[in-house]
């Protein structure tokens, strides 16, 4: 399955409703005009930096999905993204990251204790979303976002402690990218079926849909990291390997290295932490990000990174296609945005 490469893909028009209800629901939480303004502000900030809010379009397709209303579950949507935004938020603190989207991060605009403080705020608010779905289903979804909310913490843990490994296993990456990028795909598939009327089986079988797709579209931002286009992609090149980051690209390189491979990747990473540290970047820095590219290359990364990816795909695609609703126009939907955003090229 290609990637349509048309300006209007099929996908757009029903995205683009779904992303308007969103932002139209985020605005009337009425952060702009709350107080104190020191705890909303920062929020209403973050909130409005944007980005493709696939998670609560997800949730929208698949309440429309299994046969309801699409925006019945318009505020468990709003509550994974707000939730996928406190994480965000968060992270950006323990990274000490000082752009977000290309604008400065809260803790660089607003300080370190709001960043803590208005964080903490939005996890409070995406669980008053949460609980606004039907009385039948509310104690499933609860289990459900708790179950996840504890995962994605377990996975930037995993991530945090990877970093201070000088190597890491197939399986235990994949596991990583999993807890802390996957599960909040699937459970915005899982949640979004389940106040739309779903047997809970079926919603389990999206959540393992969305899993796979979280996983593919991981595997692409790796990909993109040093194979993308740096003008469509909006990142420098190979900032993963300038940053020493257990990537997938990097997790498969060790895997498929021989020893004298294994030692020279080892080696350039171990040089370019401590170039790093120095503050030398260049040309010296230069020099050992090539050596690792040129290492990816010779071991056919590339492809390969691909390859695996599409498995998780067609993987996905085949579970979304055996459901009772596997040909509805909404299945049909799900699947083009889906391959779009596992090979996005931005």
């Amino acid at each position: 399955m290609e990637q349509n490469s048309s300006h209007n893909p099929p996908w757009a028009p029903t995205a683009g409703l779904y992303q308007k209800a969103v932002e139209q629901g985020l605005r009337s939480l009425g952060w702009a005009q709350a107080r104190p303004e020191g705890l909303y502000r920062p929020m209403e900030y973050f909130l409005g930096l944007g980005g493709k809010r696939l998670r609560p379009v997800l949730c929208l397709t698949a309440c429309g999905m299994v046969g309801s209303d699409p925006y019945l579950a318009l505020p468990q949507a709003l509550a994974v993204e707000i939730f996928h935004n406190f994480t965000l938020l968060h992270d950006d603190v323990m990274d000490r990251s000082p752009l977000r989207r290309g604008q400065p991060t809260v803790h660089e605009r607003y300080g370190l204790d709001a960043a803590i403080l208005s964080g903490d705020a939005l996890l409070i608010e995406a669980y008053t979303q949460l609980a606004k779905a039907p009385l039948r289903v509310l104690p499933e979804i609860l289990a459900e976002f708790n179950r996840v909310a504890l995962q994605v913490c377990q996975g930037q843990q995993m991530d945090m402690d990877f970093q201070k490994r000088s190597s890491v296993g197939m399986e235990e990456y994949r596991e990583m990218i999993g807890l802390k990028t996957a599960v909040l795909l699937g459970s915005s598939l899982k949640i979004g079926a389940l106040v739309g009327g779903a047997e809970p089986a079926q919603a389990s079988a999206l959540f393992r849909v969305g899993y796979l797709v979280g996983l593919a579209f991981q595997v692409q931002d790796d990909w993109l990291d040093v194979y993308g286009d740096p003008e469509r992609f909006g990142k420098q090149v190979a900032g993963d390997i300038k940053a020493c980051k257990h990537s997938f690209l990097r997790v498969m390189a060790e895997s498929r290295a021989q020893n004298n491979q294994r030692a020279t990747l080892a080696q350039s990473f171990e040089r370019l932490a401590l170039l790093g540290q120095s503050g030398e970047e260049a040309p010296n820095f230069d020099a050992e990000v090539q050596q690792v590219i040129q290492c990816y290359n010779e071991l056919g990364l590339e492809e390969g990174a691909l390859a695996y990816q599409h498995q998780l795909l067609d993987e996905a695609m085949a579970l979304l296609a055996s459901l009772p609703f596997g040909s509805s126009p909404g299945a049909a939907f799900l699947a083009d945005y889906a391959l779009y955003l596992a090979r996005r090229q931005e």
